[in-house]
């Protein structure tokens, strides 16, 4: 048993709200997935780090539940690269980036 809930995602679809780790494994184009919220209170302070193990540009969609108001998150296209959210009163907040955009 893996001491990390995990998950990896290889189609679009999507994300599995509760998961500490997801990896992007599409590599036959960009991957297109949605986040549901992080249920409140049930959720708050924990985090979850969603890398990419492709070279794509995938886009994960949170409708207004990222940093506020915000929609999106964008992978620059390179492996490796990732974004840490942090849930709090059943929204997202960005803690760590890399080449990974907020829109």
């Amino acid at each position: 048993m893996s001491p990390v809930s995990y998950e990896r995602i290889a189609a679009d679809g999507a994300l599995t709200v509760g998961k500490n780790l997801v990896h992007l494994t599409k590599s036959t184009g960009v991957l297109a997935a949605t986040l549901a919220a992080p249920t409140n209170p049930d959720m708050n302070g924990q985090s979850v780090r969603i890398v990419s193990q492709t070279a794509q540009a995938h886009v994960i969609t949170a409708t207004n539940l990222i940093n506020g108001n915000n929609d999106t998150l964008t992978w620059g296209g390179a492996i490796g690269d990732f974004v840490t959210l942090y849930c709090d009163g059943g929204e997202y907040f960005t803690g760590e980036l890399i080449s990974v955009t907020v829109g």
